[in-house]
């Protein structure tokens, strides 16, 4: 692609008005929620001092407990959120496969959790929270299989295609001289070269942009590079050369919006939900501030014929007025004692910015006394459902396509050879996220099932035949898989089978023996001897 229209396409994303816009938003959300974060304009100095007047600190606390909130239930450390199962669901009762996709399923979690995986998205969890865009990049990496890069909303652009998925990411950064040439060799322009082998000039940044997008010129002759369906440019903006051309088997970036309209292409965050009661927080903190200090430190009431020195409120300080004048004599003026700003006030707004960033929901404790574990979980799961449609999106668009270049950045290495059966040739894989916040969002289904259940059952009292509408061995299978039950704990239709068979014999077995008893019995009492051949005769010999 020509080099020229990859500048002129970065150009115009930086500079649209929609990008304007967002960011005028997303640096007000981020003075009042996260005021150490980089300028999304301009970006700050390292260290720089935040110069706003913000004296709330609220926004700051419900942004940490939601982006703890929402790591703890979507991806929960030391538990396994995620399977790795089938498209075809008929094959998921073959033994065998899943014997092979349990034993891939811990491979990957391993080297999930072996990562940066959980550090990086935390941070584009906490983007979510007061901004609603970020993006994560995923490489394969020497050390430790897997390597995750987050990046905020002033380091990258984004183009979507005809569907609403982003199908291009382009990322600004800057690299010292040094760098440059560690990173891309001899293809930098001669005055990074110069530059770099000059210890005074090294450290001299420029920027460079990255751009990855669909691949248009595919063709059967082409090199390895292009016959990746994904492309790959780096270019050095200055001198507007291309350092690195290269592609990918899938999109190494992922872009997470937590809110998103149909008309926008940039999300909204939970912060932009109160974007109005923040700064109202903050100038009635302001108030109550002055207030307190009005009664505290009241002003004075002097009279203006020069008898009084000086007022002062300072611990110990005398203040000398005319002893032959009562009338010079200065007085405080003490405010009304109620505050026009009050606790409650401050109080009923700040739970309004929680509420905005779902923190009641994340405390399954918080008002549930004389609770049994399980209608303290239930109501926790319906709670939780709140958070289905921004759960969704996420999982959909952001964490399972990063999820996906992971898995395949393994596959090619060679990690999962438990794949190499002939029941998974030429099928489809997927992830199925089981967090908590996931999980919750399909108890809605579930619990219509169980009401359902609950209600047929009642009815079965006065007519059990009602049983006869109910596929009970789907119903239970239906509730594993919403529970997220492990799939090596389930019991296929097979093993099912062959247990109903093995209880059938066995209750036959004991009818029959119990038969056989009451026939002795029944002998035993008439004093005579059972026939030859009869069921009598039998159970006496087998005794």
């Amino acid at each position: 692609m020509d080099i020229n229209s990859l500048i002129e396409m970065y150009k115009r994303e930086k500079s649209s008005s929609e990008r304007a816009n967002f960011e005028d938003l997303y640096q007000s959300a981020a003075e009042f929620c996260n005021p150490a974060a980089d300028n999304i304009q301009d970006r700050k100095s390292k260290g720089q001092r935040d110069d706003n007047q913000r004296v709330t600190d609220i926004g700051i606390k419900a942004r940490r407990m939601f982006t703890a909130g929402m790591m703890s239930h979507l991806f929960p450390q030391g538990q396994n959120w995620l399977r790795i199962i089938s498209q075809d669901r008929d094959l998921m009762k073959n033994d065998n496969v899943v014997r092979a996709l349990t034993s891939t399923t811990k491979k990957f979690m391993r080297a999930i959790e072996d990562s940066n995986f959980y550090e990086e998205m935390g941070q584009c969890i906490d983007h979510c929270a007061y901004i609603g865009t970020t993006a994560i990049y995923c490489e394969p990496s020497k050390k430790f299989v897997l390597n995750f890069r987050s990046h905020y909303i002033n380091q990258f652009y984004f183009c979507e295609n005809y569907l609403g998925e982003v199908d291009t990411v382009i990322r600004e950064f800057k690299l010292t001289a040094r760098q440059a040439v560690q990173q891309f060799g001899e293809e930098c322009s001669e005055e990074i070269l110069k530059n770099a082998s000059d210890p005074k000039t090294s450290t001299k940044e420029y920027t460079f942009i990255h751009i990855v997008m669909p691949r248009m010129n595919t063709t059967k002759t082409a090199d390895i590079k292009e016959q990746k369906g994904v492309a790959s440019y780096y270019i050095e903006l200055k001198a507007k050369k291309m350092v690195l051309e290269s592609g990918f088997d899938e999109m190494p970036y992922a872009v997470g919006r937590f809110y998103k309209t149909n008309y926008e292409k940039y999300g909204r965050s939970p912060a932009l939900e109160v974007f109005t009661t923040l700064p109202l927080l903050n100038r009635m903190e302001v108030a109550r501030i002055r207030g307190a200090e009005r009664v505290s430190n009241p002003p004075w009431l002097a009279p203006n014929d020069g008898s009084v020195r000086r007022i002062s409120n300072e611990q110990g300080s005398i203040i000398y007025y005319n002893a032959g004048n009562p009338l010079s004599k200065p007085e405080q003026l003490r405010p009304m004692d109620n505050v026009v700003v009050n606790d409650q006030m401050i109080q009923k707004k700040e739970q309004e910015v929680l509420e905005a960033f779902y923190i009641p929901l994340f405390n399954p404790l918080e008002n549930r006394r004389n609770m049994t574990a399980f209608e303290s979980q239930e109501r926790l799961n319906l709670s939780l459902q709140f958070l289905t449609p921004a759960v969704n999106r996420l999982n959909k668009y952001f964490v399972i396509p990063i999820l996906e270049r992971a898995f395949g950045v393994m596959l090619r290495q060679g990690f999962f050879e438990d794949l190499a059966i002939d029941e998974l040739i030429n099928q489809t894989l997927e992830f199925d996220l089981v967090g908590k916040a996931s999980v919750a969002a399909r108890q809605i289904e579930l619990f219509g099932t169980m009401t359902a259940m609950q209600q047929i059952m009642s009815i079965a009292q006065v007519n059990p035949e009602i049983f006869d509408n109910v596929n009970v061995d789907k119903t239970a299978r239906f509730i594993q898989e919403v529970n997220a039950c492990p799939i090596d704990l389930q019991l296929s239709e097979e093993e099912v089978a062959m247990k109903r068979e093995m209880r059938r014999e066995m209750q036959m077995e004991a009818e029959q023996r119990a038969n056989m008893t009451a026939i002795a019995n029944s002998y035993a009492q008439t004093n005579k001897a059972p026939q030859e051949g009869s069921p009598a005769e039998q159970l006496e010999q087998m005794e």
